[in-house]
């Protein structure tokens, strides 16, 4: 099946839930079991994704570990990373700490994008620190050169391509193989190109992470993250360490989340020709002096894109054409309109922040000394964003 067909059909058996179209929202934590024997025998939560033929209910144990509409999100997630298993946490950041801890382990050393999303990067150096994990921070384009950073005790490699912020592509398939090499375990962020556009599983990335707070549920509404395996070694660590943890993610955000991925097809489109609409209008703009955005073909890591992903999401960023001031920003980007000012993206509306890489990269260094502000463009009529943005702009 194709991706949006996938979307559309996958984890909703009706046959299971009385012909609704709709999984319900199975709201429990006590599962009860007929007799000892059904209760001894069910799987305690190792079955963390795939419905079964017959919806037995020894395959659900108790509610932390999932229930019947968890499954049918795992499912859905599964079928499009082309994974073989998945596991539902409670946001996007809670994914990614789950992952490190459940596959680092004191004495460990880790390799880390220096492009990385930024509560990554506090709880490799606050949280990962503290149990005597390494975090070396490598930078984003390194490449197969990334083999001079591996040291014996190097046992992960973390990517986030494009990266956040500045949205640099890193040479995926590259760096795979020297882990490869090196029995080094693979992850990568995947949320800000979805599974529809991107597959690091099939580049033979061990997990991939989705944050499905963003275009997955689409409607700035819940919080929910994803991990995606593939391989039986990595998939039986990773879910044990998870039940250990006590992972859990409410039904009611699952549900939402199922909602929200039926249309995440359309909407991804949509968001996709927004963007390019508005990148066109502004790009020429003189307040502009270069943008961020690996769809657009002036951006440097453009051709790197093109031969890894099969579409972009709606947020890029620009360097000004100088270094402005915090009152100059703060009136710029005050008084837009229809962009709001938050932190997060991947619902409907239009979002706005500057930033400062300086401040942040450790491994390389931001060479532009000009302002940088991002956009997330959402479903709003291009016309009225492209408006907003050009006044924003005649105000610095």
């Amino acid at each position: 099946m194709a991706k949006k067909t996938k979307i559309v059909t996958k984890g909703r058996n009706s046959k299971l839930h009385a012909g609704c179209v709709n999984p319900p929202i199975y709201q429990t934590s006590t599962v009860l079991f007929p007799d000892l024997a059904s209760y001894h025998s069910a799987e305690n939560g190792v079955r963390f994704y795939k419905e079964t033929e017959n919806g037995n209910a020894a395959d659900y144990s108790y509610g932390i570990y999932g229930t019947p509409t968890t499954f049918a999100l795992q499912d859905v997630l599964c079928e499009l990373e082309g994974g073989d298993a998945c596991v539902i946490t409670s946001s996007g950041l809670s994914a990614i700490t789950t992952t490190l801890l459940a596959l680092l382990k004191s004495g460990d050393h880790i390799l880390m994008v220096d492009t990385v999303y930024g509560p990554t990067r506090r709880f490799c150096n606050k949280e990962l620190k503290k149990y005597g994990i390494e975090t070396t921070y490598y930078d984003p384009t390194i490449g197969a050169d990334i083999k001079n950073l591996i040291q014996k005790n190097t046992k992960m490699i973390f990517l986030e391509s494009p990266g956040s912020l500045t949205f640099e592509i890193q040479d995926v398939p590259a760096i795979v193989k020297i882990a490869k090499e090196n029995d080094i375990i693979t992850v990568l962020d995947n949320s800000w190109a979805t599974p529809l556009y991107f597959n690091p599983l099939k580049l033979g990335v061990d997990v991939s992470i989705q944050a499905v707070t963003k275009y997955i549920g689409g409607h700035s509404d819940l919080l929910l993250g994803a991990i995606i395996t593939k391989g039986e070694a990595v998939t039986k660590r990773l879910f044990k360490s998870a039940q250990n943890l006590g992972v859990a993610a409410s039904p009611y955000d699952c549900s939402l989340a199922l909602r929200g991925i039926r249309s995440m097809a359309a909407r991804m489109e949509m968001h996709q020709k927004n963007t390019n609409v508005v990148i066109n209008a502004i790009k020429d703009n003189p307040k502009i002096s270069k943008i961020l955005y690996p769809a657009y073909e002036g951006d440097d890591f453009h051709e790197l894109w093109k031969s890894q992903f099969k579409g972009a999401a709606s947020l890029f960023s620009v360097v000004l054409d100088r270094k402005y001031s915090d009152a100059e920003l703060a009136n710029m980007i005050d008084n837009m309109e229809l962009f709001g000012i938050g932190a997060s993206w991947g619902g409907y509306e239009s979002l706005v922040l500057n930033f400062d890489p300086s401040s942040i990269r450790t491994a390389t260094k931001w060479t532009e000394t000009a302002s940088c502000v991002r956009f997330y463009i959402g479903l709003e009529d291009t016309e009225d964003l492209i408006s907003d943005i050009k006044k924003a702009l005649d105000r610095l």
